[in-house]
């Protein structure tokens, strides 16, 4: 099939959050609290700027120029995944919350008539999947300690309202065409009650509605992703013409 402009700019969307959060998780390379997160970060890292790449190259020949040679406002990223995550707490809460999205959003490209979109999801899928287990497993062992629950449970409060965005923007028409299996709202509502799930274990409480919608599928950008910017395309202005 020929995808419209609503599926194109889904999927736009969908490859600037992996490209984001990609690009912060490699600022933990060897700067890590020890060695196997170190490890983990970078083998997540590279997965993550794969997803990018795989989902840019749906849309655009070009995918250097896409991924690093548009103007912040032609981003689509959610904010939260721009956000720098320079301490632990935020770095892995952020981990969870965007690969337990991820895992949503994957599944409901399985099976696209969109067939290389759905191809794609199937391989990015298996990796993501490791993802969730590695947030998710560190995560509990963290909370089930005192001194893990004063670290994680105020960042888990702001932040998890924030990463509702990962289900913005528009999805019309893209269930009835078999581009997608699931929408949007249905897949927010999967992602919650997964994330419920897992702090109902702690009897940690959410407000859903603390934060206030942000507008990055409308290219907003947020101010951490001027910083995040520059490191991505520092290499690329040193030599525009190359092929990075």
């Amino acid at each position: 099939m020929i995808p419209n402009t609503t599926a194109k700019e889904l999927i736009l969307a969908f490859a600037d959050d992996e490209l984001c959060v990609g690009q912060n998780h490699s600022w933990w390379i060897a700067v890590g609290p020890f060695l196997e997160e170190d490890l983990a970060f970078t083998s997540i890292a590279q997965d993550e700027l794969g997803h990018a790449k795989a989902l840019y190259s749906l849309i655009s020949e070009d995918i250097d120029r896409i991924a690093y040679g548009r103007p912040p406002s032609e981003y689509r990223s959610a904010h939260i995944a721009e956000a720098l995550c320079h301490d632990w707490p935020t770095a892995l809460v952020r981990h969870f919350l965007h690969d337990t999205a991820e895992e949503v959003r994957w599944s409901a490209m399985l099976d696209s008539s969109w067939s290389e979109l759905g191809a794609v999801a199937a391989r990015a899928l298996t990796e993501e999947q490791f993802h969730v287990h590695h947030g998710l497993s560190l995560l509990r062992r963290l909370l089930c300690t005192p001194e893990g629950q004063n670290h994680l449970s105020p960042v888990l409060r702001e932040l998890t309202p924030l990463a509702r965005e990962y289900f913005a923007g528009s999805d019309t028409g893209l269930v009835g065409s078999g581009v997608l299996n699931t929408s949007l709202v249905e897949q927010e509502l999967i992602w919650r009650t997964r994330i419920e799930d897992v702090l109902d274990e702690f009897e940690l409480e959410i407000d859903w509605s603390a934060a206030s919608p942000s507008q990055g599928r409308a290219g907003v950008r947020s101010k951490d992703f001027f910083s995040l910017h520059d490191e991505m395309v520092a290499v690329l202005r040193i030599d525009p013409a190359a092929n990075w």
